[in-house]
């Protein structure tokens, strides 16, 4: 996904926790999944900075990764699209990277609907 690198060095998101930490929402990465159940799509990496306490067991996670994935969709989906061979993805997916190599992730599937994240998968 070394395409991605470009336009993640572009965008970052600042955005603040429902628990009023200040955490920096970096897109570090994008390109084509090839994934089991969904099929071909587009996928967004992104790394918090600090990663927020509680993150990988919270209960508002489905709405952080929707409101992260309908941010940068509007960006990344075309980018990808311009720089590889996909022209109709299947879907768009978000994943939350911690750490390095043995960090932790969660991984989240959506529908795209008019250049925007909709349904969950």
């Amino acid at each position: 996904m070394k395409i991605g690198r470009v336009l993640a060095s572009i965008l970052v998101l600042a955005a603040s926790n429902a628990s009023a930490q200040d955490i920096e929402w970096k897109l570090v990465d994008t390109g084509v999944l090839d994934h089991a159940s969904h099929g071909k799509g587009i996928e967004m990496r992104i790394q918090p900075d600090p990663v927020p306490e509680g993150l990988f067991g919270g209960g508002n996670l489905d709405d952080l990764l929707l409101g992260l994935c309908n941010h940068y969709a509007p960006f990344v989906i075309p980018f990808v699209q311009q720089q590889t061979d996909i022209e109709e993805p299947e879907f768009i997916a978000v994943r939350i990277v911690s750490g390095g190599v043995v960090g932790r992730y969660v991984l989240e599937a959506y529908a795209i609907e008019d250049g925007r994240c909709g349904a969950a998968l």
